[in-house]
């Protein structure tokens, strides 16, 4: 085996791992979900 056809192999093994890597965190966290609360708001007391 060349060292060419090495990188190559290697780089692909790369991309795989972490296209599953990201697809698997898709999943278990996805992006574009609910917003996260904000803080508890403070209660304001009213004046007339």
């Amino acid at each position: 085996m060349t060292t060419g056809t090495r990188i190559v192999g290697f780089l692909i093994a790369m991309a795989a791992v972490f296209a599953v890597a990201f697809g698997v965190g898709r999943a278990v966290d996805p992006w574009g979900g609910d917003a996260p609360a904000g803080p508890p708001g403070v209660h304001q007391q009213h004046t007339e």
